[in-house]
């Protein structure tokens, strides 16, 4: 029953028709009208932000869905800077990276959010694949997006990405020059939370055996079983990491629950998140790079790992204190004052 009301609740976020987006569909702007709530998290929709679906084409013909905003008194004539907003792992456009392409937007921002490759409306086969390095390229693909459009300032882009998303960033901006600054808000490098675990402490010997446990479940699926589908954040246990728990609370309840995320990613994925590292070429990344924490992340270890071994001089830690990891993906206390900050700094590093 509470599931029912929580499907219900959404579908009707869904299809609630903003009047930001009734716009003309031959007013020359990019994409479609965005007739479909483009955020979860209530938000304050007479601000004069416009929406656009949009799509575009990557590698191996997989098309990218997304959502393009547009600030207030938007000019086609003007150039603004732009900002890629990327989202975790396990979510889609209209969660946590939608809510902060929206705010910034409101900044005088163009801003976009975008379904990863396997994610949300876009394409890619099998869905529910959590793939780190074609999440990089997914942002490669993005970028050559908004140099296509004329009134984005290709000299004047930046990215911004939560929690796996911002360590997706840091990885692209590594070898990505176009992004010019790179941000990450509860940042995460997908590849160490899996080998170390959340909280670390997992040893060699244990991720070899996960690592064995996953290639028996393929050797499986090759030989004809369904593919292992398993929750991102399930049911909490006595021993489940607080970002987990709060996780559970946030992608699995009314709170932000989409009825194209659905927690799920297929088991295989476990060993392409072993795979990656988010730091391996993190001498290149010369850009402006902040990263903005709240004071009772778990993940805040993360966050100290990345600063660390940036080479950049221009590098910051933002904390907000009294919140959490999770917390900095919708709670106004966390939000306002991150968006405040992500503002100030990509006004400074994207100015002409």
């Amino acid at each position: 029953m509470i599931m029912r009301k929580i499907i219900l609740s959404a579908l009707a976020l869904l299809f609630v028709v903003s009047g930001l987006s009734a716009q003309n569909q031959n007013d020359g702007l990019p994409g479609t009208p965005q007739t479909e709530a483009y955020v979860v998290t209530p938000i304050d929709t007479t601000t004069g932000v416009i929406v656009r679906k949009v799509s575009f084409l990557r590698s191996n013909n997989i098309v990218l869905v997304g959502n393009l905003f547009l600030p207030k008194n938007f000019d086609k004539t003007q150039t603004y800077p732009a900002i890629l907003s990327i989202h975790p792992a396990g979510s889609v456009k209209e969660q946590s990276a939608g809510l902060y392409a929206y705010r910034l937007a409101e900044k005088g921002f163009v801003t976009l959010a975008f379904d990863a490759a396997y994610a949300g409306e876009s394409g890619g086969t099998p869905h529910w694949a959590e793939a780190p390095y074609e999440r990089v390229e997914d942002i490669r693909y993005a970028v050559d997006y908004l140099v296509t459009l004329p009134f984005v300032d290709e000299h004047r882009i930046g990215a911004l990405g939560l929690c796996a998303g911002g360590g997706y960033v840091i990885s692209t901006a590594q070898t990505e020059r176009r992004i010019r600054a790179v941000a990450g808000v509860s940042a995460a490098d997908i590849g160490a939370a899996n080998r170390e675990s959340w909280l670390r402490g997992r040893s060699v010997e244990e991720q070899i055996r996960l690592l064995e446990e996953v290639s028996a479940q393929r050797t499986r699926e090759a030989r004809g079983e369904e593919l292992m589908k398993v929750y991102m954040c399930p049911e909490p246990t006595a021993e489940t990491a607080p970002s987990f728990r709060e996780g559970y609370e946030y992608y699995r309840t009314a709170r932000a629950w989409h009825p194209r995320a659905d927690n799920f990613y297929l088991r295989r994925s476990q060993a392409t998140k072993m795979a990656f590292s988010a730091i391996e070429n993190i001498y290149l990344l010369t850009q402006p790079v902040l990263l903005v924490v709240g004071d009772k992340a778990d993940s805040e270890w993360q966050t100290e790992r990345i600063y660390n071994v940036l080479p950049g001089k221009d590098k910051e830690v933002f904390t907000i204190h009294g919140y959490s990891h999770i917390d900095l993906y919708d709670k106004p206390g966390a939000v306002n004052p991150a968006v405040e900050k992500l503002t100030e700094f990509f006004m400074r590093t994207l100015a002409e």
